[in-house]
């Protein structure tokens, strides 16, 4: 069984996560998840995986948040942003000592806010083929969904055919159209958190999974829309000529920004039974 891409269920386990449509709780992402299995289990530990990722003030969730690990950064990337702040609502009582806070006033009540650090990450999980600020990412036709794992089963198309991981360059982030932010975390998906540097009124799920597109708008590594901007979802690298991907069975491939759109959007499935030789 392969991890959620991020929980959404204070009931649900990391791993054999499932459920119609629970409300967004928890919110820890695929990365988080997996930490164990990359030489990092006493950082998972450090934190209850049942807590909320998000609006989370204790000093363990802080320190979480902001904890670089390299596995998770390409060396191409930009260094000089490996944290970034975001504004998140905590309840009134809640201890805020030390930390950067701020209170909104809204005609739907005042709240308390604070800036909380999250480590980027270069890589972003593949959720299948359609807009996650469009539907409920727990319907994805990928590998990486909201509140429940997928297994081996499921994967008809073969493991050596289906997109996991691919990287999301943060050298981008600030040409995302409609100033979306491109950068991602490994921490998790993130209800109610807005970047500091920018509008964000999309998917939670746009921190830390991506899709390629349906048949009709694909969504090319590497390749921008026509006004020359890039989609926050989208997939992107300072690799010249296209960007790494990650499959199920585990090996690497370089993505040209040239493939066939077709054969790009078919890789983004698991269970399409598309033939996607060629690319």
């Amino acid at each position: 069984m392969f991890p959620a891409g991020y929980l959404d269920n204070m009931t649900l386990s990391p791993i054999d996560s499932s459920g119609p449509n629970p409300d967004p709780i928890t919110g820890w992402g695929w990365g988080a998840l997996i930490l164990p299995y990359l030489e990092q289990e006493s950082l998972y530990k450090s934190i209850n995986i049942n807590s909320i990722a998000m609006n989370n003030t204790s000093a363990a969730a802080i320190a979480f948040h902001k904890t670089v690990i390299k596995g998770f950064l390409c060396t191409s990337d930009d260094t000089d942003l490996n944290t970034f702040g975001i504004l998140g609502t905590v309840n009134p009582s809640d201890d805020t000592t030390d930390l950067e806070t701020f209170y909104l006033s809204r005609p739907d009540g005042n709240f308390k806010l604070i800036r909380f650090k999250l480590a980027k990450s270069s890589y972003a999980g593949i959720n299948g083929q359609r807009d996650l600020r469009d539907f409920d990412s727990a319907l994805g036709l990928g590998m990486l969904l909201r509140g429940r794992g997928v297994s081996i089963a499921e994967v008809t198309d073969g493991l050596s055919n289906t997109l996991f991981v691919g990287e999301r360059s943060s050298i981008f982030a600030k040409q995302a159209v409609g100033w979306l932010p491109s950068v991602c975390t490994w921490v998790g998906a993130l209800p109610g958190g807005d970047l500091l540097n920018g509008i964000f009124s999309g998917a939670p799920a746009l921190y830390i999974l991506g899709h390629t597109g349906e048949p009709s708008d694909p969504h090319k590594p590497n390749s921008p829309q026509a006004n020359g901007f890039f989609r926050a979802e989208d997939f992107t690298s300072k690799h010249s000529g296209g960007v790494n991907f990650l499959f199920g069975d585990g090996s690497v491939k370089f993505i040209t920004d040239s493939i066939d759109g077709q054969t790009w959007v078919k890789l983004g499935t698991r269970q399409g039974g598309e033939t996607t030789n060629g690319y």
